[in-house]
């Protein structure tokens, strides 16, 4: 994607972004929700994205590149969450992969999108199984470890 063009995208994500942080990850959607930590604040952030499941992986088109502050936590970190189809994944083993080695799992419509914008790479995530992922915890809920109470 050249300049003025992914400027302008850019430009319509920031307004377009909260719209669709509404319904995406939910059964039915076709935006899944990648849920990552940043790597100097800390904080967890919440980033749309387009994912699609490959036996024991996602595949996550990157149409602004490896270098966007979503991409760069989930690689710094080596894992994140990904809610997608109403359903919630512990990830890991992020890779960034050619778009020629994606392509094919993405539909017919995205796959047109991506040629069109030039999208030339994709996140590749691993599933964690379910008997290694940590529990889901209440807000608040804090692990002290065994045997220590707060």
């Amino acid at each position: 994607m050249r300049g003025p063009v992914r400027s302008a995208l850019r430009r319509l994500t920031q307004v377009t972004r909260p719209l669709a942080l509404r319904s995406a990850g939910k059964a039915g959607s076709a935006t899944s929700v990648v849920r990552h930590v940043g790597r100097k604040s800390g904080q967890e952030y919440q980033t749309p994205v387009v994912a699609v499941e490959h036996d024991d992986s996602f595949l996550i088109a990157l149409p602004y590149g490896d270098l966007t502050d979503w991409v760069k936590n989930v690689l710094a970190k080596g894992s994140a969450t990904l809610v997608t189809g109403g359903h919630t994944y512990q990830v890991d083993e992020p890779e960034v992969i050619p778009m020629a080695e994606a392509t094919a799992f993405f539909r017919p419509k995205e796959q047109r999108m991506h040629r069109q914008f030039g999208v030339g790479t994709a996140l590749q995530v691993h599933r964690v199984p379910a008997e290694a992922a940590l529990p889901d915890r209440p807000a608040g809920d804090i692990d002290l470890g065994p045997g220590r109470f707060p």
